[in-house]
Parts: C-alpha cells; sequence; structure tokens
C-alpha cells in the first residue's frame, strides 16, 4: 500500500510542473502578439488566462462586451499541432464566429451590452490526450459609433 501511495506521488508531481511548463510555451506564443497589439494601441482587458485541457474538454469563459467597443480574442495552444476548436456565443446563446487550430483570432464588434461565452475543446493533443492554452482578449473603440445617433 505504501508503495502505491509513493507512485501516485511521484506521478502527481511528475504531472503539475509539466502542465505548468506548457502553459507557460502557450503563454509564451500569445505574448508575441500581445506586444505588437499593444504597440498598436489596442488594449489588453485583464490579464492573459491560460489553463490544460484535456481530450474531449470544452472550457468555457464568460466575458462582458460593451457595444462602444471592438474586441479581439487571441488564443495559443502550447504546439502548433494540437487540434482545438474555438467558438463564441453572443448574449443570445447563437453561435457568432468559429475557429480551429493550434491559434485562433475571433473578432466581435457587439450590437448590444451583455455576456459572451469563449467556448475551446480539444479534439487531439499534439502529444499526448492534453494541451495547454493561453488567451487575451483586447478592446478598441469602434470606428464607426452607433451608439451616437440615439
Amino acid at each position: 500500500m505504501k508503495s502505491i501511495v509513493i507512485s501516485v506521488i511521484i506521478s502527481l508531481s511528475v504531472l503539475v510542473p509539466a502542465a505548468q511548463a506548457n502553459e507557460a510555451n502557450a503563454l509564451e506564443r500569445l505574448m508575441n502578439v500581445v506586444s505588437g497589439l499593444e504597440e498598436l494601441g489596442d488594449e489588453m482587458i485583464g490579464e492573459p488566462v491560460t489553463g490544460s485541457m484535456v481530450l474531449g474538454d470544452t472550457i468555457s469563459r464568460e466575458l462582458i462586451f460593451t457595444r462602444e467597443y471592438m474586441y479581439f480574442l487571441y488564443i495559443w495552444s502550447d504546439s502548433y499541432f494540437n487540434i482545438m476548436e474555438f467558438w463564441l456565443e453572443n448574449p443570445s446563446g447563437d453561435i457568432h464566429s468559429i475557429a480551429d487550430g493550434g491559434n485562433a483570432t475571433l473578432a466581435v464588434f457587439p450590437d448590444t451590452t451583455g455576456r459572451w461565452i469563449l467556448n475551446i475543446l480539444l479534439h487531439e493533443g499534439a502529444f499526448s490526450d492534453t494541451a495547454s492554452y493561453a488567451a487575451a482578449v483586447f478592446r478598441a473603440p469602434r470606428y464607426i459609433k452607433y451608439f451616437d445617433s440615439e
């Protein structure tokens, strides 16, 4: 029994640093894009979010968008060879934007202020049945301010 417990502890201690390293790789890939966007004047909302997921998992993140801005989501996995699907649901629950691969950019020009949902689904991991991701949301003032006409 003692050897099983030690084996489980060793296994867990090996997996946790590996997941953190993969999240760091995804974040590094994302940050290459982030610095360029900030130089262009786009504003990052909050801090980048990282995480790991298992084959078949869907991760959902809630976002609040307002109609005064246009939004751009940048999502990178830890490998170009991951097969992930990314999509946004608008406040009505309708699918708005879809992309797939090891990274994605999704754009939103909301008509109203509301809650949007970012979904990420892992179809296939590049090296195993897991993958890590990093995501950031940027906003910029809309080119045409529809709200001024009210």
